[in-house]
């Protein structure tokens, strides 16, 4: 009777992850600089009938300390990835445990919302950085364009700003001092007609579907675009993970047969330097919409577009009397095809000196983007 009580407690134990079990994760560093705090993903069908529940699930580093995880959900409330960050040499490997155990409690370092106080932006942020886009209540602009808000404070602050409702003013943590207007903004992708962007417009509908505490995830839909006697319907995905300067954004077109093209850019301002690779550009510019661009500092922006297949600049005219230039990476879309770019910024007064140290961070983003960390489950 004691043996089989015991062995019934054990049972328990081991099931809560309290003792033995856990799943052993390796995580390979495939190139020859240093990779720090940067999310892993494992499907969570890869842990399927190994004990662990979305629930009840951590993630514990070599000295078997719990370091922050997030289950992400699909809209049904099923489990579909198991998210932590990881930091490995050049060329090692780091290794963690996946156990069944009830999780702390962690810090969230992302943030984004629905701000429907302020004509129905969306904004979204992590510890670095911070974006928002532009909802179906506002007259002007008409875009899918980012715009920037640079900051020099680890804390969140989307809430705070919009509450105080005076962010064009740095109080001493930051400031939006990005004009976006009607373009592509700090980075987006836009239909390409006859070497013309076609603008979608702003967003019609938008659901957040992740929001902490190492990542935040939204989904939006686009009024269609004509292309030619085409109705292009575009969905985009975006999301923004925990000590990253770059947020995704996958794109989704419909409404069409065969290919057309896509480009993914950035409106060019007073431009001080530009460096672009095949898949990447990356620009430093004064702040564009301050009143003393040289007390507000440079803002540094880039994007990345996998696939991509040429770069170049196009015109686009944003008033009667004004015209812009964008910079921007081309390639062929396929309908139904997942479109996968980053855009990414940095600020002169929040650690990034200036524009070469940018250009490397960008092009090594799409490094790693071409390269990413492989993960081994035994």
């Amino acid at each position: 009777m004691k043996r089989a009580l015991l062995a019934l407690v054990l049972l328990w134990l081991c099931g809560c992850g309290v003792v033995g079990g856990g799943v052993d994760v390796t995580v390979t560093n495939p190139t020859s600089y240093e990779r720090e705090h940067e999310s892993v993903e494992i499907e969570w069908a890869e842990l399927a009938g190994r004990g662990i529940t979305a629930d009840r699930v951590i993630v514990e580093d070599e000295q078997r300390n719990q370091i922050p995880s997030q289950v992400i959900f699909d809209k049904k409330g099923v489990a579909q990835k198991l998210l932590f960050q990881s930091s490995v040499g050049a060329s090692a490997q780091s290794h963690y445990k996946i156990r069944r155990r009830r999780a702390d409690s962690y810090e969230s370092k992302v943030y984004g919302r629905y701000v429907p106080e302020r004509m129905d932006d969306y904004a979204w942020e992590n510890n670095l950085t911070a974006y928002r886009i532009y909802g179906p209540r506002l007259s002007d602009p008409k875009t899918q364009g980012v715009d920037v808000w640079v900051k020099n404070t680890q804390k969140l602050i989307i809430n705070e700003w919009f509450a105080r409702n005076d962010y064009h003013h740095n109080y001493g943590e930051g400031m939006d001092c990005y004009k976006v207007g009607n373009t592509l903004g700090g980075g987006a992708l836009a239909v390409v007609e006859d070497s013309k962007l076609l603008l979608s417009g702003n967003y019609l509908r938008q659901a957040c579907v992740a929001n902490g505490p190492l990542r935040t995830e939204a989904e939006f839909v686009y009024a269609p675009v004509s292309v030619g006697n085409r109705e292009v319907v575009i969905k985009r995905r975006i999301w923004l993970d925990a000590n990253s300067r770059f947020t995704f954004q996958e794109y989704e077109l419909s409404g069409f047969e065969g290919e057309i093209e896509v480009a993914a850019g950035m409106v060019m301002h007073d431009v001080k330097n530009i460096s672009q690779d095949e898949n990447w550009i990356a620009l430093t510019e004064p702040a564009s919409d301050s009143g003393d661009a040289k007390r507000d500092g440079d803002i540094m922006l880039g994007v990345i577009l996998q696939g991509a297949q040429k770069q170049s600049r196009f015109e686009t005219r944003v008033s009667p009397n004004q015209q812009v230039q964008h910079a921007l990476i081309l390639r062929k879309a396929k309908a139904g095809e997942k479109i996968l770019m980053l855009n990414g910024s940095a600020w002169s007064h929040a650690s990034v000196a200036g524009g070469a140290e940018w250009a490397m961070q960008v092009k090594q983003a799409a490094d790693r983007l071409n390269n990413p960390l492989q993960v081994e489950l035994k």
